[in-house]
């Protein structure tokens, strides 16, 4: 059985129990089960299935026991670190909304099982300035400042905390998205306090977006999609018509089902399909938050490879005056400038060729696996 399958099943079993008598201690290939674990984020989930079925050799457990010990203090960490950051929110009256992980973890056997490189809080971003007033002094510093008007601030703080802070959920680079979620806190409802949050389906939308996003912009990995199973095997009560209107909305109704069949395969056994198999393979090779040669796909998708390679070795104008400025001002300088940045790139230690080898290299199933429906740069 393919390594990825075999992670999918132990997450299924880990997560909400599902059996998988299938596997066989002899099938596994445990270096590459925790090389592939630890590429989508699962390793924790992973080694705790199988310290529960009892098929962890002694030779192979160290670095999967390490990864489920950091695990479990990163996680407490974190929400130290939330309930902190939150109970600053509140003192000043701050509207916002924990996303994603944070959320989800609680609906793993343990929060520690899900896990978090990073906490995701919305916040209103009409207040971003007193966000340096509430993070610096808890010891963090600016790590990233983005969208258009600076709303989305990510902050730092060693050994390994991580906060981003959402004005808006959904930057301008996908509009049908950053209409639907709007850029306050359209769509939440009331928790307690300042706390807002998404009502469960309209949570489930959201995920759903977010994990389209990153499919078709660069591909996603395990994780995303066993947040979408685990999610409907829990939440059992779930309008599902209310659901499927407002995917329709973003054009992901046909998206998610699709997935959901996967997910049949991927957790709960179940023969795939040819357009299952292509969405399978395309996934399991991507790792958690997709690969170059995923995002290459995306763009050599409408055009051919000369193209596009084309397009990578001589950018324009706008790309080029970036890291060579004069070129702004004299247009005639650009062949000048592209062979100087074709020089330093083939002399930089450790080059392979990226931009040749990444584009030459994009397989047709990785191009099938974005036909699919749902993908939010295509015009209706």
């Amino acid at each position: 059985m393919d390594t990825g399958l075999i992670a999918s099943r132990l997450f299924a079993f880990s997560a909400d129990g599902v059996p998988c008598e299938e596997l066989k201690h002899e099938q596994i290939d445990y270096p590459a089960l925790y090389k592939f674990s630890k590429a989508h984020s699962i390793v924790n989930t992973v080694c705790y299935a199988l310290e529960k079925l009892n098929m962890l050799p002694e030779e192979y457990a160290a670095p999967f026991r390490r990864e489920l010990k950091i695990g479990r203090a990163r996680e407490a960490v974190q929400e130290l670190e939330l309930e902190e950051i939150s109970a600053q929110l509140e003192s000043r009256g701050i509207k916002y909304m924990p996303l994603k992980g944070s959320v989800m973890k609680h609906l793993y056997p343990r929060p520690d099982l899900r896990s978090m490189c990073d906490l995701d809080i919305k916040y209103d971003k009409a207040r971003k300035n007193e966000l340096d007033e509430i993070m610096l002094p808890l010891g963090y510093t600016v790590a990233e400042v983005s969208c258009t008007d600076g709303v989305n601030i990510a902050y730092i703080k060693k050994p390994f905390m991580y906060i981003e802070f959402h004005g808006v959920l959904m930057d301008t680079d996908i509009p049908l998205y950053n209409s639907y979620f709007g850029t306050d806190f359209e769509r939440t409802v009331p928790d307690s306090g300042c706390r807002c949050k998404y009502t469960d389906e309209d949570f489930f939308v959201f995920m759903a977006a977010h994990l389209a996003k990153h499919y078709f912009l660069g591909g996603t990995g395990l994780r995303s999609l066993a947040d979408i199973w685990l999610f409907l095997r829990k939440k059992t009560e779930l309008d599902m018509n209310y659901i499927f209107e407002e995917l329709k909305k973003i054009r992901l109704d046909e998206f998610i089902k699709i997935i959901i069949g996967v997910n049949e395969v991927l957790f709960d056994g179940k023969a795939p399909d040819e357009t299952q198999k292509s969405v399978i393979s395309y996934i399991l090779g991507s790792g958690t938050y997709g690969t170059t040669e995923n995002r290459s796909a995306e763009n050599v998708k409408n055009q051919s490879k000369l193209k596009y390679l084309l397009g990578r070795l001589f950018p324009d104008r706008r790309f080029m005056a970036i890291n060579y400025p004069v070129v702004k001002k004299c247009v005639l300088l650009l062949p000048l400038f592209w062979i100087i940045r074709l020089v330093s790139t083939f002399i930089k230690k450790g080059y392979k060729g990226s931009d040749v080898d990444v584009v030459m290299n994009v397989s047709s199933a990785q191009i099938d696996a974005r036909k699919i429906p749902g993908n939010p740069l295509e015009k209706e």
